[in-house]
């Protein structure tokens, strides 16, 4: 019979021994791990405070040195203002709506306002300012140049006469004259424009009127021709009807204007070659445009009265 090998007896005091240094070196590397996180988050906190000391030093530095050189430097007062106001404004008023004013510091004026301030006018379209160092600034102002009139609703009056007229310019911007320029009285009227389409400071929104202002662009555009415009009527929505400097009344269709001012040009010109005036044409018709003239009026017939000779009179 065969023997068994006795068993194997088991260290057990050894592997507590092994047991209790690994929990020894998992809490060594915990501990190295964390006093390095500590570390790292250290290093992290401390650059962060000396880029902010350095960044504040700087900022105040720079500041000083701003205050010193150019914001306290009396050299940099400004003393000198220029306009440019292209009849939009009077000195007094572009003061007064500005705020701008000698004395002051000239890199203290906030050019931005200013100019947000002057382009709010509806007049105005476009501004510029330079500061011209060590004490001088420059405000130059573009105006839009109105085209035309727009009478109010229900008005058939001389528009520049009226405070609810609006003026026009090429683009189709309606705005307040605030002056009354002379140029301005021999303007172009249009008529019968409802209320509902026109707001001063904002781009027109009717249809009839951008039609109007193309009639008016492209007479503009033909220094050539004859016609000059005194009022439009786009009342009638199908047309537009125009009253010259002649008094001729003149029917245009809303399409190819230049086509109807070249056959109108013919007509005119036949006119002052015939010494006939023009009283109504209708340039809606292409072919046998309908057109009236008026009747020169017959010369006064000068009543010749033959006198006889005086008659003698007898003294006594």
């Amino acid at each position: 019979m065969s023997r068994r090998p006795p068993p194997r007896r088991v260290n057990r005091r050894s592997n507590n021994v092994s047991s209790r240094d690994h929990l020894l070196d998992v809490r060594i590397r915990t501990s190295t791990a964390r006093r390095r996180r500590q570390e790292k988050i250290g290093r992290w906190v401390w650059n962060i405070l000396l880029v902010s000391l350095i960044g504040t030093g700087a900022f105040f530095g720079i500041r000083a040195a701003l205050d010193r050189f150019f914001f306290q430097n009396a050299d940099y007062t400004l003393r000198r203002i220029t306009f440019n106001l292209d009849e939009v404004l009077t000195r007094e008023e572009a003061l007064a709506q500005t705020g701008l004013r000698e004395g002051v510091n000239i890199f203290s004026l906030d050019l931005n306002k200013v100019e947000a301030t002057l382009e709010s006018i509806p007049q105005i379209q476009s501004v510029r300012i330079e500061r011209e160092l060590p004490d001088h600034l420059t405000v130059s102002v573009t105006s839009r140049e109105p085209v035309a009139w727009v009478a109010a609703e229900g008005e058939n009056d001389d528009p520049s006469a009226s405070e609810k007229s609006l003026l026009v310019d090429a683009a189709g911007f309606l705005m307040h004259p605030r002056r009354v320029l002379p140029e301005y009285f021999h303007l172009p009227a249009i008529y019968g424009v409802r209320s509902d389409n026109v707001r001063a400071g904002e781009p027109l929104q009717s249809e009839d009127l951008r039609l109007a202002l193309t009639l008016i662009d492209t007479v503009a555009r033909h220094p050539e021709s004859l016609l000059r415009i005194r009022t439009l009527d786009i009342s009638r929505g199908y047309c537009l009807e125009v009253v010259s400097d002649r008094n001729s009344r003149i029917r245009f269709g809303t399409t190819d204007f230049e086509e109807q001012l070249a056959r109108l040009q013919q007509l005119l010109t036949h006119c002052d070659e015939s010494g006939r005036s023009l009283e109504t044409v209708n340039l809606m018709v292409k072919r046998n445009t309908p057109v009236t003239f008026l009747v020169a009026a017959a010369p006064p017939v000068e009543a010749a009265v033959k006198l006889g000779p005086t008659p003698k009179t007898r003294r006594n």
